[in-house]
């Protein structure tokens, strides 16, 4: 393989569970033994570093980023795993913020070919599995100290839950994944506990649910020690605005007056205060000064990201109903405007009627979409459901034609949000990046 093209189609040439979801949740087609093999196979890169694990359904990411940032304002060297990507895949893979590069990429693809013909042909690794072992072995040729791991799906079963971390984390637990994962929060919230390890410290952050119970179990079976950051720690918002969110919390004793995280929403201060909580535990935690610089400096594409061209555009890849709960309650708090235009497109599988029940409670206008991705869609399914809700909704399937339209429905006063999955908003935001700022 000499181009990224080709080490792309190389990759993608496995069962990619992000895009075929027809594979039953089990271990025959979910099996960390094959990442563990990876790792044998490429002499344990993953050993080089100490490792934060992060799973949850809600706020996952936005901790890793809060957490990386942390760590690189004390200048030490971090990595971070995450999924999906948003414009391109190597987003996935970073070292002290940056991306790899494509010439490292595609070093590290033709490593592979010959790892995997140890494999059985009926037992091939899959595409995350594969790409878990290059994000350690990049790691491992960078030479980071901290290695933090973003679960794809669930936590007992991912191909992440190989690591012997430093600390685990788990994010708001809600209901996603249910065709994998269970259709009651309890089911969800054991797959995600999964990720709590022998003896090793875990972080529980902030829960919608009544599912505390099941995490210190399970922390009681491996005698890790457990914190629950709604226990230990408290908040209080003095202000919410487009730029992000001015707050005061107590961590576990540490009291720290007047942070401001450059990310808006109650919602992402339950995820800075989990972070802060986490590295405190493993006396990580940077200086008062370097505190504020790390959570001032955050930044993620789409999650309430704000791009103005000739109207405002907010992009926020809300893709369950307790994400879009969350989404609804940040513009209210933070958004001005006249009139919310919404563009919503969502995948096959999710609980449409949860989404667009928040979104319909707070939009003008609303336009349905169709999200590009090779995912199953239903998107006659979603329109009856807007409908119901949302009697003068409208069905645009291509989402660069729904924006047009969009843009043009509105006047300068007026915000236009784009949400309901992250293939909606990945390829919306390529979309008006180019479009004419005047």
């Amino acid at each position: 393989m000499k181009t990224i093209d080709e080490a792309l189609d190389y990759l993608y040439s496995f069962i990619n569970y992000e895009t075929d979801s027809s594979y039953t949740y089990d271990l025959i087609h979910y099996n960390v033994a094959r990442t563990v093999k990876l790792l044998d196979l490429l002499k344990n890169p993953e050993k080089s570093s100490q490792i934060i694990h992060v799973a949850g359904t809600k706020g996952k990411g936005s901790v890793c980023h809060i957490l990386s940032s942390l760590l690189r304002v004390q200048n030490l060297s971090t990595g971070l795993f995450t999924s999906p990507h948003i414009m391109r895949v190597s987003e996935r893979i970073t070292v002290n913020g940056l991306e790899i590069e494509d010439d490292e990429f595609i070093k590290i693809t033709n490593k592979f070919p010959a790892i995997i013909k140890n494999f059985s042909s009926d037992n091939l690794p899959t595409f995350f599995e594969i790409f878990t072992a290059m994000a350690m072995y990049y790691f491992n040729m960078k030479k980071v100290s901290y290695s933090i791991l973003e679960t794809g799906m669930g936590g007992r079963f991912d191909s992440t839950n190989f690591s012997d971390p430093a600390i685990s984390i788990i994010t708001s637990v809600s209901y996603d994944h249910m065709d994998k994962l269970g259709v009651h929060i309890e089911e969800i919230a054991f797959e995600k506990a999964g990720i709590i390890k022998k003896n090793r410290p875990v972080v529980i952050g902030y829960q919608r649910y009544n599912v505390s119970d099941i995490f210190k179990r399970r922390s009681g079976e491996e005698e890790s020690p457990c914190y629950m950051a709604e226990d230990l720690c408290d908040y209080q918002i003095e202000k919410i605005s487009l730029e992000g969110t001015k707050f005061s919390t107590s961590i576990n004793g540490l009291y720290l007056k007047d942070l401001f995280l450059s990310l808006p929403g109650k919602h992402q201060v339950e995820n800075a205060v989990s972070a802060l909580l986490s590295l405190k535990i493993l006396n990580l935690l940077p200086d008062e000064d370097g505190i504020r610089d790390a959570l001032k400096n955050v930044y993620l594409h789409t999650r309430l990201e704000l791009i103005e061209r000739k109207r405002r555009f907010l992009l926020d890849s809300a893709h369950n109903e307790d994400s879009a709960r969350v989404l609804t309650e940040a513009i209210n708090d933070a958004y001005s405007r006249d009139r919310l235009i919404t563009i919503v497109g969502i995948v096959k599988g999710k609980d449409v009627y949860g989404i667009l029940r928040n979104l319909t409670s707070i939009s003008n206008i609303l336009i349905v979409t169709e999200p590009i991705t090779h995912k199953e869609l239903d998107t006659e399914y979603v329109f009856r459901i807007s409908r119901e809700l949302f009697p003068e909704a409208f069905l645009i399937k291509n989402v660069y034609e729904a924006i047009g339209y969009a843009e043009k429905l509105s006047k300068k006063e007026d915000l236009i949000l784009i949400t309901g999955s992250f293939y909606t908003t990945s390829s919306a935001r390529s979309f008006i990046e180019q479009m004419p700022n005047v």
